[in-house]
Formats: structure tokens, sequence, C-alpha cells
């Protein structure tokens, strides 16, 4: 009976988060949780727009960094998954519902994704858990090398959540850049002009970041050797594609300031056809097996290198 009480102590595995890595996290917010206050003693009416946006900024970017942190238990062939914002709220998973895993590496983080069916369910990072190393040990037995995608049947494209949930919070700042001019009519009887002028430039800023973010979603139907291609910001215009009419494809690495971007590009005569970016497709992965083309190359550029092939740039490989 002893032995077998300490097997099943092997066999259970709780993550440990690291310590470093969110102490950086921590004191990236008290600095702004800082600034965000000596801004508000300044007692100007003009800042109380700049000061509630930063204060809501805050307050987001912080709920997003605890909903990011899970508390992982591995035990025998299941996970457990607990939220440290949600810590009543837990998923349980088997080994046997996912068919892989996928490892990506960013600068000095790696990440590890256990797909099913091309979906990235569970994510976990090295910069954040202490024993990364050893929950990927126990991990490495779910799937084989290959996962299934069935050809009979259309694939289609999954937005993030993520995603969505981001560009519908920027969406809000229009929101409050257009309720400054408002609010300052219901105080003073009258719109001052700096009111006015705060709450336009705010508005037609976030207005552009929210078109600029959604500009890249496509809600893309593979199926039969076939792509159909559908902005959402234009659903009435669509685009079909043969699989055989592109003359290759490319993984393209964006990086930026808080690391690096994966997107699937496709070639057509020379030019990018189709980008299909990782960050805002869930089913990223479905949705690369499925198109079956092996990227000729992995090239690295960043935003600014990669603007002129959306653009009509040709490509000389």
């Amino acid at each position: 009976m002893a032995n077998d009480e300490t097997k099943d102590k092997k066999m259970t595995l709780t993550s440990k988060f690291s310590r470093k890595g969110l102490f950086f996290d921590l004191i990236l917010y008290l600095l702004t949780a800082l600034t965000m206050v000596t801004i508000a003693s300044v007692s100007k009416k003009e800042l109380i727009a700049i000061v509630v946006l930063v204060g809501i900024v805050l307050a987001v970017a912080f709920a997003i960094w605890l909903f990011r942190l899970k508390v992982i238990v591995i035990s025998g062939q299941e996970i457990e998954v607990r939220r440290v914002f949600l810590p009543f709220s837990k998923h349980y998973y088997r080994f046997a519902e996912f068919d892989s895993i996928l490892l990506y590496q960013s600068g000095k983080t790696e990440y590890l994704y256990l797909l099913r069916q091309g979906q990235r369910i569970l994510k976990l990072s090295s910069d954040i858990y202490e024993n990364y190393e050893e929950l990927k040990n126990a991990l490495s037995i779910i799937g084989g090398e290959t996962w299934g995608v069935d050809a009979a049947r259309a694939v289609d494209s999954v937005f993030s959540k993520k995603h969505l949930l981001a560009v519908s919070f920027l969406f809000l700042f229009v929101l409050v850049g257009l309720a400054v001019p408002v609010s300052d009519y219901f105080e003073e009887g009258y719109v001052r002009e700096s009111s006015l002028l705060i709450g336009l430039v705010v508005a037609l800023f976030f207005l552009f970041v929210v078109m600029a973010a959604l500009y890249p979603c496509k809600h893309l139907t593979i199926w039969r050797g076939n792509l159909e291609v559908k902005r959402l910001l234009w659903p009435f215009k669509v685009r079909y594609y043969s699989l055989k009419d592109f003359d290759f494809s490319l993984e393209i690495i964006t990086k930026h300031q808080y690391g690096q971007d994966e997107s699937l590009w496709l070639i057509h005569n020379g030019k990018l056809a189709v980008d299909i970016p990782q960050s805002i497709y869930a089913n990223y992965d479905a949705l690369e097996h499925a198109i079956g083309i092996v990227p000729s190359d992995t090239i690295e550029m960043s935003m600014i290198q990669a603007l002129p092939y959306y653009f009509g740039k040709t490509f000389r490989i």
C-alpha cells in the first residue's frame, strides 16, 4: 500500500510560477500606476480624460495578466487547469483529448501548445513557470507526429477570442473619446474647444487602431483544394483561389517589442495574395495543415519591412 501511495505522489506534478518573471511584470504595473497618480495630481480638467484612459488600460492589462496565469496539475493521464483570476473555475483534460504538442521559440522564451484538431487549447510558457521543463517532459507523451484533418470536410477559420476581445477593448476607447465633450456639455452647459479636440483626437486615433486590427481578419474556408477568402470589414467581396494557383508559401516571423508573431503567406504571381496570422486564428495549425503547402522558407522581418509586400511588392527569392 505504501508503495502504491508513493507512485501516485510521483505521478502528480503541480506547476510553480517563476518569481523572477512575475516580479518584473509587477514592477512594470506599479510604475504605470505611479505615473497615473502623478498625472491625476495635476488639477487640470483637460487631463481627466487621459487619467481615465490610462486607468482603464492599467486595470484591463492587469486583469489580462492575471487571467493568463494558470495553475496546472498533471496527475497520471489527466490535467487540471485553474486560473489565478478565477480560482473557483477549473477545467479538466485527458491526455487522449489532444492530438499533439507544438513547441514555439520566441527569443529566450519557449512556448508549449497542446493541440486538438489544430486548435491551440492550452499554452505553457517557460518565462512563467519555474518547473517548465518538468511540465514539458510530463506532457511529452501526448499525441504522435501527425494529426488529421478530414479532407472530405471543409475547414473554416475560427477567430481567436483574445484578438476579438482586444479589438472590443480598443473600441471602448472610441466611446470614451466621444464621451469627453458630452460630459463637458452636461457639466458646463457647453462644449469647450479643448474638450472637443481631445475627444475627437482620442476617438479618431483608436478608431484607426480598431480598423487596423480588423483589417487582417478574414473568414477562410478550405475545401477540396480550393480557398475562399472573405474579409471581415468587407464581407460582400469574396475571393476564390485554387491551392494549385499559389507559387509557394512562406513562414513569416514578425518581430516586435513584446516578442514575435508567426504568419503563413501564400504567394501568387510573385506577390502576397493571402496572409494568415497565427495571432488572429484559434485554429491556425488546422488551416496550415489543410492548405498543405509546405513553406519554402522562413523569413524574419519587422512590421515596417513587411508593409511593402501588403501593397504589392514582388518577392525575389
